[in-house]
């Protein structure tokens, strides 16, 4: 997969599905959060929660592929921590940022800054 250039100044993230670095405005966060008393992995929709947070692009495949590899559990450094996909793609397209909007189930970026920071 050949990377384009990041024509950015703010933070770089890697997302953990696909491996690729993109802007961290482009990328959503998610982050080890309790429910029941058990580790779930969930949207930080104002990237101000607690803890360590892994990165992900708003696109399902990035979200299976990061299932599939396993990968929040080290990312998130939550030993066994398993995620659920479809959870996931769920949160993703019900999360919605003032500089974005919905289409097709998921979130498409519509402005380049962060402005609710």
């Amino acid at each position: 997969m050949v990377e384009k250039a990041l024509t950015t100044t703010g933070p770089v993230r890697t997302c953990i599905g696909c491996r690729t670095r993109a802007a961290a405005a482009d990328l959503v966060r998610v982050v080890a959060a309790v429910e029941q008393g058990a580790p779930i992995v969930t949207i930080d929709r104002t990237s101000t929660m607690p803890g360590r947070g892994a990165w992900l692009h708003h696109n399902p495949d990035c979200v299976r592929a990061a299932v599939r590899r396993k990968a929040f559990g080290p990312a998130l450094r939550v030993p066994g921590l398993t995620a659920d996909a479809d959870r996931l793609e769920r949160e993703m397209a019900e999360s919605a940022w003032p500089e974005r909007e919905v289409g097709d189930g998921w979130i498409t970026t519509v402005g380049t800054s962060r402005s609710h920071r």
